[in-house]
């Protein structure tokens, strides 16, 4: 029998991009294939970029069309070392596309292709099997067992607090992280950087997951159809409070194989 995945997502415009009539920079994907694997993946268009958005949207796009073959290739594998590599190669090749692509399109406009300027995070998972997190920049993607272990993979800054890394620069094999999700981690959040300012907090110097953030969206979105979840879940990314916190696009994808 195909495993089961619910998930929601959305992506919200920050207060200024709204007061301004600005469209989010902020893009996500979520796909399951055919062999029951899931891949979600978030981009944040970078705010100093002309046309981060469109970048945002390309990886995304990009990342699923690479991702989900190798995935159910992966599948036929024996080997969980050939199922993981094989889901890297993916991500490497589905950024040089990404970069390709939009290399033409800034040769068209006229411009650098740092105009497109976009962050990276993701996971593919493999229910009983695991799978890995895909990561360069900010924003975060946590994985939750039943017990509430996690994993998490936090966000990387540059030099400074509010600089960070772009799969549109050149060096971003540099700042391309990848981490494994063991099997049993089945509960997964994915987010860019104007979530992760509530949603993450710092102990010991590093940045661990906020529990009651994270709780109650869980245990709602479990119970709720897709349609009220998604609703449900702009609703509190959009909220007075959340909005006093941080100014950013924000955008969160959640996703579950136990759920309901």
């Amino acid at each position: 029998m195909k495993p089961h995945w619910r998930f929601v997502g959305t992506s919200v415009a920050g207060p200024s991009h709204a007061a301004a009539g600005q469209p989010c920079q902020d893009s996500h994907r979520i796909k399951t294939t055919a062999n029951g694997a899931l891949i979600a993946v978030v981009s944040d268009g970078a705010g100093s970029a002309l046309y981060g958005g469109e970048g945002a949207a390309t990886i995304c796009k990009r990342v699923i069309a690479h991702l989900e073959p190798a995935l159910d290739w992966g599948l036929m594998c024996r080997s969980p070392f050939g199922q993981l590599a094989s889901a890297c190669r993916a991500v490497r090749d589905a950024v040089i596309d990404a970069r390709m692509h939009l290399a033409m399109a800034a040769q068209d406009r006229g411009v650098g292709i740092n105009h497109f300027h976009a962050t990276l995070v993701g996971v593919a998972l493999v229910p009983g099997r695991g799978g890995l997190s895909f990561h360069i920049g900010d924003g975060a993607a946590l994985a939750l067992a039943d017990d509430w272990r996690w994993r998490l993979s936090a966000p990387a800054n540059g030099e400074y607090a509010d600089t960070t890394y772009f799969f549109t620069e050149p060096d971003w094999r540099t700042h391309l992280r990848f981490a494994r999700i063991d099997p049993g981690f089945e509960t997964v959040f994915v987010m860019t950087d104007g979530v992760t300012d509530i949603a993450l907090q710092r102990r010991g110097g590093a940045s661990e997951p906020h529990r009651p953030f994270f709780e109650p969206i869980a245990r709602f979105l479990a119970d709720a159809s897709s349609e009220d979840g998604e609703r449900a879940l702009h609703a509190t990314l959009d909220s007075p409070a959340v909005r006093s916190r941080t100014t950013d696009d924000k955008t969160l994808v959640w996703a579950s194989m136990r759920a309901g």
